[in-house]
Parts: C-alpha cells; sequence; structure tokens
C-alpha cells in the first residue's frame, strides 16, 4: 500500500507501508518457512526431527481448536509455511514421515482438547 503525504516543500511524496493487519498471514508465512528451514537444520539426527515437528503439529491443532468458530485461512498459511521449510530444511529422516507426523500431531491435539481430555487456560 502507497501513503501519499504532503512534504515539508508542499510536494507530495510516497511512503510504502505495509498494512501488516491485512497480510500478517503471509509475512508469518516467509518468517515460519525460515524458522522451519533453521530448525530442520540444527535438528542433530531423525528422531529429533520426527520430535520436533510431531510437537509443533500438536501446536497448531491446539491454535485450530482454539480457533475452530472463527478459523482464518492465515492461521493455515502460516502453519504450513512451518511445515514447508521444515520440509526443505530436513537432511535426517524421511520426509513423508515428517508430512506424517506433522499431520498425526495436529489431528492427536485437535481430538484431545475436543474431548477436555487436555485443557488450556487462555491468559
Amino acid at each position: 500500500m502507497f501513503i501519499l503525504k504532503k512534504g515539508r516543500t508542499g510536494g507530495l511524496t510516497v511512503k510504502m507501508a505495509i498494512d501488516f493487519y491485512k497480510s500478517w498471514g503471509e509475512f508469518m508465512f516467509l518468517v515460519l518457512i525460515v524458522v522451519g528451514i533453521i530448525f530442520a537444520i540444527i535438528s542433530p539426527s531423525a528422531v529429533v526431527s520426527y520430535m520436533v515437528i510431531f510437537l509443533v503439529g500438536g501446536m497448531v491443532g491446539r491454535i485450530m481448536y482454539w480457533r475452530r468458530e472463527s478459523l482464518k485461512t492465515a492461521y493455515y498459511i502460516a502453519a504450513f509455511g512451518f511445515l514447508i521449510g521444515f520440509f526443505i530444511g530436513t537432511y535426517y529422516g524421511s520426509r513423508q514421515i515428517v508430512i506424517m507426523l506433522f499431520f498425526v500431531g495436529m489431528m492427536l491435539s485437535y481430538y484431545l482438547y475436543d474431548k477436555k481430555i487436555l485443557h488450556d487456560t487462555i491468559f
């Protein structure tokens, strides 16, 4: 978005502004791709990679449960940004298992919160 402002001399200057409220999902997508790649690269073994992606899937399932009434597409976009970044950076282990564990963690977490087995307090 461009914002036109009057300069001190009376002329118009163009200033670039990011409307973060409308495009936070895309911004977080890019940030989480980088974070996912970093997490995958610093994982020393396949087992650690599998545990990390399963736990991240669990956190995504919790967010999906929390936002179930008014879920926005931006949450999905941001979550899959991490998955894509982790997928790209995975050196140890199978990439198919990484994707499977992400979705298993997400679905299991959502199910456990839905059945009130897990509880959370929102501050």
